[in-house]
């Protein structure tokens, strides 16, 4: 991510432009905290507070304090409760956001903090702009170098976490390499042409191992949305040759009745995880 430089004056067309970029993140970017959730998760993130900070938050690193009722952000009026922070290493961070390690940022502290401090920060995404600025959601007791190992383990086991919530929802995973690639022989009646129209088209993937769900033939057909369009750009585009594991659904009602589908963003898994849906699904 290029950042560039804003002065004070910056008139109200780049500000306008800041705050659509905020909403931008805030639409697209990962769930900034937990909903309801499973009563047994609940009591676990209860009990691990470190686990419940990582839950909540989008971007978690260590940070030293370089000085506080300060800002490094145009639009942030600086207070008490700001302060401009070195990431000194980035431990979790969510979406698309860039690394920011060596950078300084805007913090919006939830307690008081001292210049030159030294510890993990638990933040969310506020702003994105000439720099970035985050909200510390909470702090947890202990060193750095204590919490960042907590930090990490606690972030893989939200990583299984989401993973199997995914493949419990799919109705086949398989991996396996694009053979070809078609228009859809069928629109969905149901399903009629939109400004967002979805541009069907089918992969079709020859297998070569099955975590979830049977399929009698050594090829699998799913249809994916071809579009361009806001509402399906970030799905996966199968390329012929391509090689990797999906998450397909059936009878989707974006897509005809009867066929796999690939629908999401996060359907296509990356190396990383598809090994770990090979461990969770593995007997």
């Amino acid at each position: 991510m290029k950042h560039t430089p804003m002065n004070r004056g910056s008139n109200r067309l780049e500000r306008a432009g800041l705050i659509v970029a905020l909403l931008a993140w805030t639409l697209s970017g990962p769930a900034l905290a937990a909903g309801p959730g499973d009563p047994a998760q609940l009591t676990a993130a209860a009990a691990d507070p470190v686990q419940e900070l990582v839950r909540s938050s989008d971007f978690v690193f260590r940070g030293t304090i370089q000085s506080t009722g300060a800002a490094n952000l145009s639009i942030v009026e600086p207070g008490p409760t700001t302060a401009v922070v070195r990431v000194d290493a980035v431990l979790r961070k969510g979406g698309s956001l860039d690394d920011f390690t060596g950078q300084a940022v805007t913090v919006f502290l939830s307690e008081a903090a001292s210049p030159g401090e030294s510890r993990v920060f638990f933040t969310r995404v506020r702003l994105i702009g000439e720099a970035l600025g985050v909200e510390e959601v909470g702090r947890a007791a202990g060193t750095a170098a204590e919490l960042g190992p907590r930090v990490v383990a606690a972030d893989q086991a939200l990583l299984r976490e989401a993973l199997s919530t995914r493949l419990a929802a799919a109705d086949l995973v398989v991996t396996g390499r694009v053979v070809a690639t078609r228009p859809a022989l069928a629109e969905s009646s149901s399903n009629p042409t939109t400004e967002h129209d979805p541009q069907w088209r089918q992969a079709v993937l020859a297998i070569a191992s099955t975590l979830k769900g049977r399929v009698a033939e050594k090829t699998v057909t799913f249809w994916y949305p071809a579009s361009l369009d806001l509402h399906w750009a970030g799905v996966p585009k199968p390329q012929v040759g391509e090689q990797g594991t999906w998450l397909l659904h059936r009878d989707r009602p974006e897509a005809a009745t009867g066929v796999y589908a690939s629908v999401d963003s996060r359907d296509r898994l990356s190396p990383d995880e598809a090994a770990l849906a090979a461990e969770l699904v593995r007997p």
